[in-house]
């Protein structure tokens, strides 16, 4: 097995350099970065690629705020990932997320890094705000009732919307009447 320290070596000889950054300034902003990992990679490799990721950004001058693991999960859709020349159809991966601050010109080479991982079936990296964001407690799912109506029912619903009903006529003065009393002047 990889050591984190060999892992981190390979991705630096693949061109994602450390850049080396000041301590924070004003062009620091907090960022969360959600990604899935290859379902191939057991659920250790998911935790060392997690680990990999979060050494790149402190080594590019980048603070942790707060992560969770990778879990694999069931994707919504087949995603394609291109390793060297074998095109891989994933319909599971290993979701995690985090959330870091860096200076904005690292970004470059967080995405390159990301871009470049061969790990990594997609990532979404957005700016976001330092406080916790998260819902505390279970959201709770309420699920409709949908019955079945017969072809009868359907029928006889559409027969008591036909049904007119009487109207007596109005007279037009006594309308106009009414409808001035309405009228806030």
């Amino acid at each position: 097995m990889e050591t984190v320290k060999n892992l981190s070596k390979k991705a630096i000889k693949k061109g994602e350099q450390a850049i080396k950054i000041a301590p924070k300034t004003d062009t620091s902003k907090v960022y969360e970065l959600s990604y899935i990992f290859v379902p191939t990679i057991s659920d250790d490799r998911a935790l060392v690629e997690e680990k990999v990721l979060a050494d790149f950004f402190t080594q590019n001058g980048g603070d942790m705020i707060s992560s969770e693991h990778p879990v694999l999960i069931d994707l919504t859709y087949p995603m394609l990932k291109v390793i060297h020349t074998h095109r891989e159809k994933c319909f599971k991966g290993h979701f995690g997320w985090m959330k870091f601050e860096i200076e904005t010109e690292a970004i470059a080479a967080v995405k390159k890094l990301l871009d470049a991982h061969e790990s990594v079936v997609r990532y979404l990296l957005v700016k976001t705000v330092r406080e916790n964001t998260l819902l505390t407690g279970k959201m709770t799912l309420v699920k409709e009732e949908r019955t079945r109506k017969s072809p009868q029912a359907v029928v006889e619903e559409e027969i008591v919307a036909e049904v007119e009903v009487d109207v007596a006529p109005v007279n037009p003065e006594e309308l106009d009447k009414s409808i001035d009393e309405l009228v806030i002047a």
